[in-house]
């Protein structure tokens, strides 16, 4: 029987996440957290063979999440349960670490199904996905189609785009990130390009409605 921790800073996913674990026959449920340093320490302490994290939580966002929980897990297995679109994120999260990617609107369906593919040291990824990575390994999917959340975006492009959906400006994303206003406008034109967006407005909208 595998153990297992949750992070979820939604008390109503993280109820029903520990519902589904609890239910199985196969997991036994060690404790949840809903902040990122709470569950980092009991992480260190219970050592869960899997760890199912959203990526955004009370005193962590978006990649910045998945790189601290994989750090913690070391050799152990991550399931990211997220509300964010898996064409957009699901190869950087599996790329940092994670070995398996679940978007909430298919948790209760897929969730317990992961984490036992993930268990035995398999990855999990929705069809949809695999798919594309298979088409990628032949070649076929090199190439983003415009105006489609199926553009290739680089890690730096997607940290631009979710602190433009927290309602952050050019110049309070290039101080956090470190960079110049250029770099992060260039950035930025290479976002609405490759999302097949025209405007500043549409970019900020798209953003938002995926963050």
């Amino acid at each position: 029987m595998k153990s297992v921790y949750i992070l979820d800073d939604h008390d109503i996913i993280r109820f029903g996440l520990e519902t589904l674990i609890s239910a199985s026959p196969h997991f036994r449920l060690l404790g949840s957290s809903r902040n990122l340093a709470d569950g980092l320490v009991q992480i260190a302490a219970l050592k869960p063979d899997i760890l199912i994290s959203d990526m955004s939580m009370d005193d962590s966002k978006g990649l910045d999440t998945i790189r601290a929980v994989v750090q913690a897990q070391a050799e152990r297995a991550v399931l990211v349960v997220s509300m964010h679109d898996e064409m957009l994120y699901g190869e950087q999260v599996l790329a940092l670490g994670a070995r398996g990617y679940v978007m909430k609107e298919s948790a209760h369906a897929n969730v317990v199904p992961a984490a036992l593919e993930i268990a035995e040291g398999r990855t999990w990824v929705s069809p949809g996905l695999r798919e594309r990575l298979l088409g990628r390994l032949r070649g076929q999917g090199a190439r983003p189609q415009p105006d489609s959340s199926d553009a290739v975006l680089t890690q730096r492009e997607i940290q631009v785009m979710e602190r433009l959906g927290r309602g952050q400006n050019t110049k309070q994303i290039a101080s956090e990130l470190d960079l110049s206003v250029r770099t992060v406008d260039i950035y930025r034109a290479n976002l609405k390009r490759k999302l097949g967006l025209r405007t500043g407005a549409q970019l900020i909208a798209f953003s938002l409605s995926r963050t």
